[in-house]
């Protein structure tokens, strides 16, 4: 059963996905985000030959800076606090956005992604990502700089 709802969400994702891009001028010039803060939530898939097949919800904030490098922490539901902010590389190649990440999270994670106004979201494939939040200019989760 949730083999086929992940497979149902991914499809209804990359249809979704292809109906906004035939609309929207997409993903600003390269270079674009640099600058901006990324507030999102990402769902990413148990990486494989990890105990059990489930999917992780968490919530990311990463200050896109220039030069591929970003500040990045992740929500810690533990603690009922954010992680420190710490430094990591992240890419726009096409459409496709990479953060790495800190925290409980992944390494990383890799998304297709569309940008309309202030609204980020997309998916990705090996492992499975889906992200949703947005952006806002500038460097709004401090740390070092």
């Amino acid at each position: 059963m949730k083999v086929a709802c992940i497979t149902l969400f991914a499809l209804s994702t990359t249809a979704a996905g292809g109906a906004f891009a035939a609309t929207n001028s997409g993903i600003p010039v390269p270079g674009g985000l640099a600058g901006h803060t990324l507030n999102a939530v990402a769902y990413v898939a148990a990486p494989p030959g990890s105990h059990g097949s489930h999917i992780a919800r968490f919530m990311v904030q990463a200050y896109l800076g220039p030069g591929g490098r970003a500040l990045v922490r992740i929500w810690d539901e533990a603690r009922g606090a954010y992680t420190p902010v710490a430094e990591r590389g992240w890419s726009l190649e096409g459409s496709t956005l990479c953060v790495g990440l800190t925290g409980n999270a992944p390494t990383r994670f890799c998304a297709d992604v569309h940008v309309w106004g202030p609204r980020i979201a997309g998916a990705g494939i090996n492992p499975y990502v889906q992200i949703n939040g947005d952006l806002q200019p500038g460097n709004t989760i401090g740390g070092p700089r």
